[in-house]
């Protein structure tokens, strides 16, 4: 059963991240940070998300500066779950500021899981070299001799 669901998620990363890589969900980020909450108890919670939507731009623009189509492919799944967990921090924060009683306390539970996983991918995505895609691989090319 878990290869299914590996299977799937691989499936879900592939069919997003043209649109991730595209501007697509940073421009839905966008709009969303720009939308009225219905309480200011979650401003402050969405200028952390804010700050995580930059390090997101940040991070597609080194992976589009990337002409090594491996390159994208391998930190593909990176930058999906910095989409969801962004999305999923404003979708949040949204309901929580129509009803804090209800959402207040998951929504700050949330932005602190996905500012730990948006940090963490954009660091290893800024520092990533694609000569290091070779160690990835579980089997070793061989060279034709010349």
């Amino acid at each position: 059963i878990f290869s299914i669901y590996e299977g799937t998620t691989q499936l879900q990363v592939v069919a997003a991240v043209r649109y991730i890589t595209n501007g697509t969900y940073l421009s839905i980020m966008k709009e969303m940070l720009e939308g009225e909450l219905s309480c200011d108890c979650m401003k402050g919670l969405r200028e952390r998300v804010a700050k995580l939507v930059q390090l997101y731009e940040e991070a597609v623009e080194k992976v589009n500066a990337s002409e090594n189509q491996d390159v994208h492919d391998f930190l593909a799944r990176r930058l999906y779950n910095m989409t969801a967990d962004i999305i999923g921090s404003l979708l949040l924060i949204e309901d929580a500021s129509k009803a804090p009683d209800l959402f207040k306390k998951s929504a700050h539970v949330f932005v602190r899981m996905a500012e730990e996983e948006v940090i963490g991918h954009t660091a290893y995505i800024k520092a990533f070299n694609p000569e290091d895609l070779e160690q990835f691989k579980a089997v070793e090319e061989e060279t034709e001799e010349a």
